[in-house]
């Protein structure tokens, strides 16, 4: 295999790059992602807020006479609005026809001892229960309170909500960045493999099919021509995940409070090491898979294996993250393809020692220097393959010769 040169791998990078940047699919996959994320989580926040909002007229027949000025209490500054009703359960079916409550709430001291108390509704659908949930649930606890018989400071002590703030041993508050850099790198390894994959894997099948290869191997080896596409691929991915990142930052920042973080390079660093070479090692996948197959209907099918890869992990992920230092999971951290998504994983839910991580990233450095060369040999054999798609022998033969 001839030793390969930068320039014509650049020379091929930045023609893919420049290609596929301005590509339909690309950009529908680049400003469509983002704009769904828009629009789900302004939905969602319209929607949680227009629940909050919601007015709801509530009849109460209190029969322990006394239950009703508890709900008063804690519904101030609620949208709950109560109405005393004297009435028994077979009047109710007339109350709802007669009035515009959305629900009948029977509170009785039996109901209140066991903890359930009866919410007669004429669609559960119609009604949010959350907020009412919660106004029921308090004054139930004051009413208890104060008939075993404490006084209300003595409530309000027992009652006042506990703020629980985490700080390490050494008295640092931990940094929401150690959780959400590896969760971003995680997160963008596997998008960019799920939509951006697919333009790596087609344009060579592509380009196999229209028989360009040939003019591209005339001047430069099969080797660089792999490696360029790579890098292409690995930039356009990467101008994707930033688009999508800071698409994603400003959605967040909109609607949730952040507090304010200092990224250090060791919280930056190690997750952008291993997103970049899991990136490598899962694009030379997707071009040796794509230069064996004739059609796109057959690459299809191959993407959707290639794309549980990294979320092998994923499926994992309780167990991972329950048990993040047992020995099974530090095996399965050394263990290619699922370097990249185990370890950083676990990056988000425990801190991992020093050699860990450098015994990690080292074999993922070898495996994916393994993987662009296996990729590379099966590209160099089979992607002058005209007549039908390589087969498991083909690739076999491939390692066979000498």
């Amino acid at each position: 295999m001839k030793i390969p040169t930068l320039s014509n791998i650049l020379k091929v990078a930045r023609w893919e790059l420049v290609r596929n940047i301005k590509s339909p699919l690309f950009l529908v996959l680049t400003f469509l992602i983002p704009l769904v994320m828009v629009i789900v989580a302004g939905f969602s926040f319209l929607s949680e807020h227009a629940a909050q909002q919601q007015e709801i007229n509530l009849a109460v027949a209190d029969r322990t006479e006394q239950f009703m000025s508890y709900l008063e209490n804690h519904s101030e500054g609620t949208q709950v609005n109560l109405t005393s009703i004297v009435a028994k359960l077979e009047e109710f079916e007339q109350v709802f026809q007669e009035n515009d409550f959305d629900g009948i709430l029977e509170v009785d001291k039996e109901g209140l001892e066991k903890g359930i108390l009866l919410l007669y509704v004429e669609d559960p659908r119609d009604l949010n229960q959350a907020n009412l949930r919660g106004l029921v649930n308090n004054a139930a606890s004051t009413f208890r309170m104060e008939e075993m018989g404490l006084d209300p400071r003595e409530i309000e002590t027992a009652t006042a909500t506990v703020d629980l703030k985490t700080q390490t041993l050494t008295g640092e508050e931990p940094q929401i960045a150690d959780l959400l850099v590896p969760a971003a790198a995680g997160m963008a390894l596997i998008f960019a493999v799920i939509f951006s994959g697919q333009i790596l894997m087609y344009g060579v099948i592509k380009e196999k099919r229209n028989r360009v290869v040939e003019l591209l191997l005339s001047s430069i080896s099969s080797l660089e021509l792999l490696l360029g596409k790579i890098a292409g691929f690995g930039g356009l991915s990467l101008c994707q995940i930033g688009i999508w990142l800071m698409v994603g930052l400003l959605v967040v920042i909109a609607f949730v409070d952040l507090p304010a973080t200092d990224l250090s390079a060791g919280q930056v660093i190690p997750p952008l090491l291993f997103f970049i070479f899991g990136l490598l090692m899962i694009s030379s996948i997707f071009a040796a898979v794509g230069a064996t197959m004739k059609e796109a209907e057959a690459g299809s099918q191959a993407q959707g294996l290639i794309i549980l890869v990294p979320m092998v992990p994923l499926f994992m992920a309780t167990p991972l993250l329950m048990n993040p230092d047992a020995t099974w999971v530090r095996i399965f951290s050394h263990i290619p393809p699922f370097i990249p998504t185990a370890v950083l994983l676990r990056m988000g839910g425990t801190t991992l020692p020093a050699w860990e991580i450098f015994s990690t990233l080292a074999a993922l450095i070898l495996s994916t220097a393994l993987f662009v060369y296996f990729g590379a040999k099966i590209f160099e054999g089979t992607i002058l393959q005209y007549d039908r798609p390589a087969g498991w022998k083909d690739v076999k033969a491939l390692f066979a010769k000498k």
